[in-house]
């Protein structure tokens, strides 16, 4: 049987390598062994069995890319390979398996160049334009893997050849083969082929290259992400080997187009031009970068476009511009003056751009789409960072010394001028502050991020980053440890809760903290809660502030919460929730003093709710006025006063709440309503049928008032004449949460 094994051991070896499905892998390899067993003479027998085993065949990747280019080291198996390569795998119908397969080939390149270089490639060329899609999209991907790896192992390319793979490009467009079904895959294999020939160097006429460019700005302006990548990635090659020594006339269009690009009303082409932008080389860039990264820094906010905003056309922006400010800042001399504009342009423009994008909240109906925006904006602060903390160690290090030479430390660094630093004190303070607040917010994905991205800003490994308040704080809540699982809340939120007590932090931190306290998600609400609250509860916790308790401190960040972020139902509404939990656990009711914060809360929680539709945020406003209410306390009467108003409330399960509230403030604070008139006003409460009649609620509302002795704020003929003109707008439209069973359905009940 020696002559048929002999034929037998390549289509067995090639069914184990490259089949589709691993059974078959399997069985194949399995069968050979059983044959080399039994028969011992296939060539390499033992060598191939102990390659080709069970475990090893069971990744299809792994088969392709490191069993099969170990096999075909034995010249017997390589050309069987190539050929069920050409042949069949890469006009597999299986878009994967064809990108698969072209990898595959070009790893078998390195056993016989002269093999692949000619007839492989003479074979690919012309099944580049085939009428089948399978073979001209595997034939294009694997053309352009095979030249690359031929041009990296040292092979020279015959003119002819230069010329033929020069010109696939071009014939597929004349072709119009990105027309009609599969035209999308094609500019994907297209963009591929392009960084390919780029990387191998192949000679370009000035026709093609300005050909294959408007390909490839084509390809950017493609609402595909997959091929806009595809496209700029080959830009990336393409530029600085074909475009670079034409001239700044050139180089001047191309930054042009791109800035024009990013004021498109399609999105699909700034998300392209913003990518495009980041990897222009810096003989580009050199040219006009000021308008370049001015153009960058305001396409990453929401403001840019505000009639059509997009969240990917942001993250693009952000990812463009600090691969911008890398790429001019990387060829200077850190010891020299020059590029000083550049440096000094990144600490006033780009670090605020990436503050303002770190404090996007877009959401559209796929979600929070401004988190992406802000998982990019962190990534460049630190970035950032990095590149100006550089440059202020260099400057440092070439000033005049009297003496040796010797290691800066820290204290040199922070003792010097802030006033010379590039990365100063300020943004030391709002670099920390920022993400730290994203440490703290409810998606577990952005938390971790976060906090790793402090923990690298903490513990860099080149240079320690100066002038960051708190510091040994700071490295106490986040260690230098991979073991801490950040994403998990009942490990993270216990530790950064402690930055609440220090003053430049607390405010930034805690409006991320009520999104997660006061927000929906069950666990994560109750692993945050129990933070906050044992954080006031810790007595080891030093607040540095004389005379001051923590949950004065914390009065003062909540209220400062409500102003900053006034008619912000994003954090409004989980604020007020976590105000109304923490009311709920005696916290800010056990002691005296809190006068002040009880006015503040009461001003904001009334101009928060008027007009407000928001039943949530409604019930934790009346909760609020409640407790205060309840307080012997000079506040007590004026909230106790809001509270009456929405006894008369338009929607029926809001004055249910109110008159709830009412009835159980006059239960615990009997100074409201004088005592004769206290259980007439209860009975009052007790008896009437709130989610009825509004006008009936009203006339209710105003004998509670009277027993009081509080002046009606709205009398009856004005209430009626607000009726008869709410009345009036419902004939052409309706409130729809207006109706009772309406806003049931929408509370959930």
């Amino acid at each position: 049987m020696k002559a048929v094994l002999e034929q037998l051991a390549p289509h067995l070896l090639t069914v184990a390598c490259y089949d589709r499905e691993v059974n078959c892998r399997r069985a194949a390899s399995a069968a050979f062994q059983e044959n080399v067993g039994r028969q011992g003479t296939f060539p390499h027998g033992i060598d191939i069995v102990n390659t080709t085993d069970y475990f090893a065949l069971a990744s299809r990747s792994n088969s392709y890319l490191n069993v099969a280019v170990s096999v075909a080291q034995y010249k017997k198996y390589l050309y069987p390979f190539a050929d069920e390569l050409l042949c069949n795998k890469i006009t597999h119908w299986e878009k994967s398996l064809r990108e698969l397969a072209a990898q595959a080939l070009s790893l078998l390149v390195q056993y016989d160049m002269d093999y692949f270089g000619g007839h492989a490639l003479e074979k690919l060329v012309p099944c580049t334009l085939s009428s089948d899609l399978c073979t001209r999209h595997g034939a294009t991907l694997a053309a352009g893997e095979v030249a690359l790896r031929l041009y990296q192992l040292g092979f020279t390319f015959s003119t002819d050849m230069q010329k033929a793979l020069s010109g696939i490009v071009p014939a597929i467009e004349k072709a119009r083969l990105y027309r009609g079904k599969g035209g999308e895959i094609m500019r994907s294999a297209v963009s591929r082929f392009i960084s390919c020939i780029s990387i191998a160097g192949i000679s370009l006429n000035e026709k093609i290259k300005k050909s294959l460019l408007e390909t490839l700005n084509d390809n950017l302006r493609h609402p595909n992400a997959q091929i806009q990548c595809a496209a700029v990635d080959a830009l990336k090659h393409f530029i600085p080997t074909y475009l670079v020594s034409s001239g700044e006339k050139i180089a001047n269009d191309i930054i042009s187009k791109y800035l024009a690009l990013l004021d498109d009303p399609n999105v699909a082409a700034r998300r392209g031009a913003a990518l495009a932008l980041g990897i222009l080389p810096y003989k580009f860039l050199i040219l006009k970068w000021m308008p370049v990264m001015n153009k960058l820094c305001s396409s990453c906010t929401l403001e840019d476009k505000p009639d059509d905003p997009d969240a990917e056309a942001r993250v693009n922006s952000v990812r463009g511009l600090i691969s911008v400010c890398e790429t001019l800042t990387a060829p200077f001399d850190q010891s020299s003056n020059s590029g000083d504009s550049v440096y000094a342009y990144i600490k006033d423009y780009v670090m605020r751009a990436l503050f303002t994008a770190l404090d996007d909240y877009a959401v559209d109906n796929r979600g929070d789409v401004g988190s992406w925006v802000r998982e990019a904006a962190m990534d460049a602060l630190e970035r950032c960072t990095f590149i100006l903390c550089r440059r202020d160690i260099a400057a440092l290090r070439t000033a005049p010394a009297s003496g040796h030479e010797s290691e800066l430390s820290v204290m040199e660094v922070n003792s010097s001028s802030s006033a010379h630093q590039l990365f100063d004190s300020g943004i030391a303070q709002d670099l920390v502050a920022g993400i730290a607040k994203q440490a703290v917010e409810k998606i577990d994905k952005i938390r971790e991020i976060a906090i790793k991205t402090l923990q690298r800003i903490l513990y860099h490994e080149e240079h320690l980053i100066p002038f960051i308040p708190h510091r040994e704080l700071l490295e106490e809540i986040i260690p230098n440890s991979t073991d801490l699982e950040w994403a998990v809340p009942t490990v993270s939120y216990p530790r950064l809760v402690k930055l609440l007590q220090v003053s430049c932090y607390s405010k930034s931190v805690l409006s991320g903290l009520v999104i997660s306290t006061g927000g929906l998600q069950e666990s994560l609400k109750k692993a945050s809660t129990s933070a906050l609250v044992g954080y006031l509860e810790d007595s080891d916790i030093n607040t540095n502030c004389e005379g001051k308790s923590r949950e004065h401190l914390l009065s003062c960040d909540l209220l400062w919460v409500l102003q900053c972020y006034q008619k912000c139902d994003r954090v409004i509404t989980p604020t007020l929730k976590t105000i109304e939990a923490l009311f709920s656990k005696k916290v800010f009711l056990t002691r005296e003093g809190y006068s002040e914060f009880y006015s503040g809360l009461v001003d904001s929680v009334g101009s928060e709710l008027k007009g407000s539709k928001d039943f949530t945020k409604l019930c934790a406003g009346l909760s609020i006025l409640g407790y205060i209410s309840s307080q012997l306390d000079g506040t007590c009467t004026k909230a106790f006063t809001q509270l009456l108003t929405f006894l008369g409330h338009r929607y029926p399960k809001i004055r249910k709440a109110a008159a709830d509230q009412v009835y159980l403030v006059l239960l615990q604070n009997d100074d409201l309503i004088p005592s004769e008139n206290m259980d007439k006003a209860q009975e009052l409460l007790a008896e009437t049928c709130w989610e009825g009649d509004l006008e009936e609620a009203r006339r209710k509302r105003s004998q509670i008032n009277k027993m009081a002795g509080f002046s009606v704020a709205t009398s009856l003929k004005s209430e009626n004449q607000e009726t008869r003109i709410t009345d009036a707008r419902n004939i052409v439209t309706t409130d729809e949460n207006k109706s009772y069973s309406s806003l049931v359905d929408f509370s959930g009940y």
